[in-house]
């Protein structure tokens, strides 16, 4: 098997440990209760009142970091994250959380951040050391190539561990029942990584879990999706037919503070405007075909959230390009957002399209 296509393997089980963490952590209610932890003002986004670390967060991105790391050691440095991994505990000790060599070691290390709960250290790291093999991941395994190859010295990851805390937090679902999108909730919260090759910057391994896709009983159970690009060959575990090609649904997603002005020139075109939480699901709504596009005017969006959705577009032949770039050029096309500096933020905004027919009718009406 050639080495890209073990490292979407190991980027795929990695996935599905951090839902089961984060599924873990949700569904007990007492710890659940331990975990939330304010972030300090300098780690806030700024469109948010209240903002929040987990030790959710900081967990998955340090088991995302150690077990890519041990099937690719070259790569453990490579990972970067939206959370640091510090903690406090209620005794004002700041502890480095990592992945410790065993089970005990990381339940001892886990203890001290949980006021001595042992019981619960030892919860979450029987989830950290859980061997998750690729038949436990939401995916059909017969789609995912063997023959993948990619430079792996050259590549970089970014990961989110769980994207939409504050409706990790909160889980209050809100539904639009005529596009059977949702606006808020659990089911608004992903897990995603991204690898892009550092000489183009540009993603090239996308990987986007959703931990809490249907709820079955009293269980959650989630959904996976990947995509990637192979010198001009693409792959992806969704499929797009010729008709969706095709085809407008006129539905566009946008965040809750979006400009007025992009609202009034979408509905005057005949779109309907649907207002959802969570870049990371926005941005898998638009790959699954569900909405036309996801526009962003505004610079709340991160690296972290946009790596990994932006290579199962690419995979779709879609993208995501760089907003304010397209209203500087609006006759070019190229222009993806790009990894190879060291911006954090998306600073321009960016519009998320499945289809260059969709984006050439929306750079239309936006940009006229």
């Amino acid at each position: 098997m050639k080495n890209g296509s073990k490292l979407l393997r190991s980027l795929l089980k990695v996935s599905e440990k951090a839902a089961n963490i984060a599924r873990a952590c949700r569904q007990n209610e007492v710890l659940f209760e331990l975990l939330i932890q304010e972030k300090k003002s300098v780690e806030k986004n700024p469109r948010f009142f209240q903002d929040f670390k987990t030790l959710a967060d900081v967990l998955i991105q340090e088991t995302i970091r150690h077990d890519i790391g041990v099937e690719f050691p070259e790569l453990a440095k490579m990972i970067k994250g939206e959370e640091n991994n510090t903690f406090s505990n209620t005794l004002g000790e700041t502890i480095t959380v990592k992945v410790c060599p065993t089970l005990a070691e990381t339940t001892e290390l886990l203890a001290k951040v949980l006021d001595n709960d042992e019981k619960t250290a030892q919860l979450l790291s029987r989830e950290v050391h859980r061997d998750v093999v690729l038949t436990d991941v939401p995916v059909n395994i017969v789609d995912v190539p063997t023959d993948f190859e990619v430079a792996i010295e050259d590549l970089r990851i970014w990961v989110d561990p769980i994207d939409n805390t504050a409706d990790y937090i909160h889980g209050f679902e809100s539904k639009d029942e005529e596009s059977g999108l949702h606006m808020t909730g659990l089911y608004c919260v992903t897990v995603l990584i991204g690898a892009y090759l550092q000489s183009t910057g540009l993603p090239v391994i996308g990987v986007v879990n959703q931990p809490f896709y249907e709820k079955r009983d009293t269980l959650w159970k989630g959904s996976c999706y990947w995509g990637l690009l192979d010198n001009g060959m693409k792959y992806c575990s969704i499929k797009k037919s010729e008709d969706e090609e095709r085809t407008l649904k006129k539905k566009v997603l946008l965040s809750r503070f979006e400009d007025p002005e992009i609202k009034s020139r979408l509905i005057e075109n005949g779109f309907t405007i649907i207002e959802a939480a969570g870049a990371g699901y926005k941005i898998l709504s638009v790959a699954t075909g569900q909405v036309d596009a996801y526009i962003l005017t505004k610079a709340s969006t991160y690296r972290w959230d946009t790596c990994g959705p932006q290579a199962i577009l690419q995979s779709l032949g879609g993208g995501i390009l760089d907003f304010e770039n397209c209203r500087q050029n609006p006759e070019l096309i190229d222009l993806d957002v790009n990894y190879s500096n060291s911006k954090l933020s998306n600073k321009g905004g960016l519009i998320a399209y499945r289809d260059l027919n969709t984006l050439k009718t929306l750079r239309h009406i936006i940009f006229q």
